[in-house]
Parts: structure tokens; C-alpha cells; sequence
């Protein structure tokens, strides 16, 4: 199958309107990419696209069996081991996104070398759709999460609704760490298991298996709190759907802009450096 490069990107291959122009032009070709990410990994099973909500289900129990029954963790904000199983996969759904995202995007080109090598392809597809199956595979588990909020007795307040708006700004965080995955990974092959360590170590400098007020007392662990963009990701999603609070404010507006300029400068970087990708695969 050709693929032409969209119209507007051959006009102005650097200059990011004209290659945001150009993925609007393929939006069609995103879905096929999304499509077929989701569906890889049910294909063949008997029970399909069933395992979206029953995945997350079964982790949910599992999580609540390992950290509550056998290591005996609870957090404040949870009175019973159920609901510590809610809040803690209610953190982990972020957390999941960002590490697929990462992993996925950091060895995108060399795992498609035929399409960068024989087909003239728009590449920063590529980055694009894993960020975007990632959040779309997250939007499944927050589905099944409420629903077992509800199952389970507890409330599903109306803040739930707010989801989408934070993950707005999420996408772009996703974006802008993907497409910096994938120069990255494209010119220096051998740091990809030096990034997956990356992402194993921000699992546990983010509170998701530990309340963050046990560290309001250490300065230095509450900065590094503080600027961790996933840790602000985490309380959000908390408070909209298990607490039923709205998120502060000006937190969401600085991650929000933090967010937008990674989005800029990954995207941006990607589309400078794309055109020796052919070499580099």
C-alpha cells in the first residue's frame, strides 16, 4: 500500500502547522493504527474485545489481594481492602498509559523500518497513534474501574464526567514524551532498556502505592513530587473518580501548559530529525 505525505507537509515539511495539517489530512490512517493496536492483542482469544473491561477487573483483584491481604497496605483515604483496590488501580491507569506509551514509542521506527525505508509514509504517525491507543485503552479501564464502583456499593460521582478534560492535556504530556521516545530511540538503539528502567523507577517516585502524606514531612521527596507531572495525573484522576472533588485549578492549568510545550518541542524535534530516519533503521 502507498501512502502519500499529505499535501501541506510537502510544502513545509519542518514547520509544525503544515505537519499537524498533515496528520488531520491521515486522521483516517491514525484510526487504522489505533484499530489495529487495540485489536492485536485480543485477536484470536475467545473472548475478544471482553477482556478490555475483564482485564482490568481481574488486576483490580489482584492488586487488592497482593498490596491489602498479603502485604497488609492501606492508605487513610481507604477504609476497607476493596476500595484501597479501587484507589490503587484508579493510579495505576495513568501510570500504565504512560509506560506503554513510552516503551511502544521509543523502538516505534526501527519496528516499522519497512515503512520508513520502502514507503513514502507519513512517520509522525507513528508516535501519534500509540499515544492515542494508549489514552483509548485507558478510557476502557476507567469504564470497567466504574463499574465496579458501582458493583461494589460505592458512589460514582458526577465529577466523573470531567475525565475527558484532563485527558486532554494527558494526550498532549503522551504525545511530547513519544515523539522525543522516538528520535531518541531511533539515534541511540541501546538506551531503550536504560528507559524502561526509567519507567519502572517513576512507578515508585509516584504515590500510587504509597499515600503522599507520608512524605509531606521530607522536603526533598515532596519536590520531587511536585514535579512529577504523572503524581499530579494520579491525585487528578483520584479526585474526579473515587473522591469526588475537582482538581485544583492552577495545578491543571500548569500541567496543562507543561504539557503543551513538551507536546511543541517533541513534536517538533521529531519533524526536524524524520528525514534521516531511512539511514538509521
Amino acid at each position: 500500500m502507498s501512502v502519500n505525505t499529505p499535501s501541506s507537509e510537502k510544502k513545509s515539511p519542518g514547520f509544525i502547522p503544515g505537519s499537524l495539517a498533515g496528520l488531520y489530512e491521515k486522521r483516517w490512517l491514525i484510526g487504522y493504527f489505533v484499530q489495529r493496536d487495540l485489536s492485536k492483542n485480543y485477536r484470536g482469544s475467545f473472548l475478544g474485545f471482553f477482556w478490555i473491561f475483564l482485564g482490568p477487573m481481574l488486576m483490580i483483584i489482584l492488586y487488592t489481594l497482593i498490596f491489602s491481604e498479603v502485604l497488609g497496605l492501606r492508605f487513610r483515604q481507604t477504609e476497607s481492602a476493596t476500595n484501597f483496590g479501587l484507589y490503587l488501580y484508579c493510579g495505576l491507569i495513568p501510570f500504565l498509559a504512560y509506560a506503554d506509551t513510552v516503551n511502544k514509542c521509543v523502538g516505534t521506527i526501527k519496528t516499522n523500518a519497512a515503512l520508513v525505508q520502502k514507503v513514502v509514509f507519513p512517520l509522525q504517525i507513528l508516535p501519534f497513534s500509540t499515544a492515542a491507543t494508549a489514552v483509548i485503552n485507558q478510557v476502557f479501564q476507567f469504564g470497567a474501574l466504574a463499574v465496579l464502583v458501582v458493583l461494589l456499593g460505592n458512589t460514582l460521582h458526577w465529577t466523573a464526567v470531567l475525565l475527558p478534560v484532563i485527558m486532554i492535556p494527558q494526550l498532549l504530556f503522551y504525545l511530547g514524551l513519544g515523539y522525543l521516545g522516538a528520535v531518541v530511540g531511533t539515534y541511540l538503539p541501546d538506551i531503550q532498556e536504560t528507559l524502561k528502567a526509567i519507567v519502572r523507577a517513576t512507578f515508585f517516585m509516584t504515590p500510587i502505592i504509597w499515600p503522599v502524606e507520608r512524605i509531606a514531612d521530607r522536603e526533598y521527596l515532596s519536590l520531587i513530587v511536585d514535579l512529577n507531572p504523572l503524581a499530579y495525573l494520579v491525585a487528578a484522576y483520584r479526585s474526579v473518580v473515587l473522591d469526588g472533588q475537582i482538581p485544583d485549578l492552577s495545578s491543571f492549568l500548569t500541567f496543562s501548559l507543561f504539557s503543551g510545550a513538551l507536546f511543541v518541542v517533541g513534536f517538533a524535534l521529531f519533524n526536524h530529525v524524520k528525514q534521516r530516519f531511512a539511514d538509521l533503521v
